[in-house]
């Protein structure tokens, strides 16, 4: 959490931002590309205007070239650093945000940025078409003070602990173009790289702002090429007809090896496998049933066959570097086929009728996963059909109350424990994927997002509140965290990423 009647001055955010440059420079991607060029992305989805709020990989990778932030979270420590926003400081009862801003930052039109456009920038993501997982952040800010052009003061309704979370997920789009970019038709912002065109179901590109505020791109444009099959996205790195693609898994990546190829495993883990489980299913509302799928799964066979041994084999949602994480919650499912049966005896027995499994086909490693918990409930006397679904078809499926089981990967377990709770779609207290409720449950995430600081003994004690929840009631089977694995070409360097895995080109450079 930002500290108490805090402020970097502006000063001070300049010889950071100098440093960060710096280090950047010096990327985790190595290599020692030149400046210039077009750096060529393979993607397995399109652009979807849409859906730009909605903090998918495609869609968050894009913003990430077109959109600023108020600030950027440092890796190591999850604390924000000045983007946009400068300076800050929060009131001591939590309810009052002061961001002074930069007086130089313009959009793409010409137009320059105020607060009036922060203003904006949050007011957009609280409405329902933003289809924001930090929706439920935004709309804790109840009003905004733009009297002054360069600084905003928000009022919030409660003190907010994800407050960082949303600061840096909020994308700064320009209110006089909403409309164009819905439609696809604009893509106005005061970012890095500004719109140049899009064939759509092919590619998007865009090229270097040589206005912008910071320093500029070394890169003179990026293209997202649209590649819709796995094997033929591997096949596109391998031709030399992409220079980089995100988000394969280790095990897919292991044959690019050698002088042609760098494979790099993200250090930000937050990308959970997990079985979601309709509870509205009459099969399935006991929670001794889940729980008996939770002891019988494989997560080590998981983590070392289909993940390529990258990431750790746990039955709650947290990464390491989470606040909430806890060895215990970890290994609290650990394998144990007498206890599924155990628990299957005193439910009742397992279900008759075979289960249906789905899950994605544009999700790599969802396939052999599912193959893995077939076989693992069958030795507990379940039946299970595997039911293949296309991607685009698929999040319209678990709307639709017809799903019983089903393999998917989540976010947001990184950031703040709350914005995985308020926001991400297998959890939220209204609406989740599971059909779960109970009004322990909103009572518990209701306070874990209330505390004004995350590192309190309040905000621990709601962590492990809510890890116990989870762990009881079992409408998310979590299997394993792991992390984004990226391929590129040689003489691609310089990509960095922020922690939700969306790719930074700022420094960017392409052999």
């Amino acid at each position: 959490m930002i500290n108490r009647r805090s402020f970097l001055t502006a000063g001070a955010a300049a010889v950071f931002l100098t440093a960060c440059s710096s280090a950047v420079e010096e990327s985790r991607s190595g290599g020692t590309g030149e400046p210039g060029g077009t750096l060529v992305i393979g993607s397995l989805s399109d652009l979807n205007p849409a859906s730009i709020f909605s903090q998918s990989l495609t869609s968050m990778t894009i913003g990430g070239l077109v959109f600023d932030t108020l600030v950027r979270l440092d890796p190591d420590t999850l604390e924000p650093t000045p983007r946009v926003a400068t300076s800050w400081a929060v009131s001591d009862d939590g309810l009052q945000v002061t961001l002074d801003l930069r007086d130089d930052v313009t959009f793409h039109s010409g137009r320059p940025l105020t607060s009036e456009d922060v203003a904006y920038a949050f007011a957009n993501l609280a409405k329902d078409a933003a289809g924001s997982q930090l929706q439920a952040a935004a709309k804790t800010i109840t009003a905004v003070d733009t009297s002054d052009a360069h600084v905003a003061v928000l009022t919030l309704a409660h003190p907010l602990v994800n407050l960082n979370d949303l600061l840096e997920f909020t994308l700064l789009t320009d209110s006089e173009s909403e409309a164009e970019l819905l439609s696809g038709e604009k893509f106005i912002g005061t970012g890095p790289f500004v719109f140049d065109s899009w064939q759509r179901g092919q590619q998007s590109n865009w090229k270097r702002n040589e206005n912008y505020w910071g320093d500029a791109a070394l890169l003179d444009g990026v293209t997202v090429r649209v590649v819709p099959d796995s094997s033929a996205l591997l096949s596109s790195v391998r031709s030399g007809q992409t220079n980089a693609v995100i988000g394969v898994s280790a095990q897919d990546a292991r044959p690019f090896s050698g002088d042609q190829f760098t494979v790099e495993h993200e250090d930000v883990y937050d990308v959970a496998y997990y079985v979601g489980v309709n509870v509205n299913d009459p099969a399935l509302a006991d929670k001794r049933i889940r729980q008996a799928i939770s002891y019988a799964v494989d997560r080590t066979r998981i983590v070392d066959e289909v993940l390529g041994g990258i990431g750790i084999a746990s039955s709650a949602p947290w990464p390491e570097s989470s606040p909430a994480y806890d060895a215990s919650a970890r290994d609290f499912y650990s394998r144990d086929l007498e206890k599924a049966r155990q628990l299957l005896a005193e439910a009742g027995g397992p279900p008759a009728a075979p289960l249906l499994l789905s899950y994605g086909t544009g999700v790599a490693p969802a396939r052999t996963i599912a193959a893995i918990i077939e076989n693992n409930l069958a030795e507990i006397g379940f039946t299970v059909t595997l039911d293949p679904r296309e991607q685009a078809a698929f999040s319209p499926f678990l709307g639709s109350g017809q799903h019983q089981l089903w393999i998917n990967p989540h976010g947001f377990a990184q950031l703040n424990p709350s914005t995985l709770a308020t926001g991400a779609a297998p959890f939220k207290p209204a609406k989740n994927l599971s059909g779960y409720t109970s009004p322990q449950y909103t009572d518990i995430v209701d306070r874990l997002w209330s505390h004004a600081d995350p590192d309190s003994d309040a905000a621990k004690a709601s962590y492990t509140e809510f890890s116990d929840l989870l762990l009881d009631e079992q409408f998310v089977i979590d299997l394993a965290v792991t992390t984004n694995t990226n391929i590129y070409t040689a003489g691609t360097a310089g990509i960095t990423w922020n922690r939700y895995k969306n790719l930074i080109l700022d420094t960017a450079t392409v052999g």
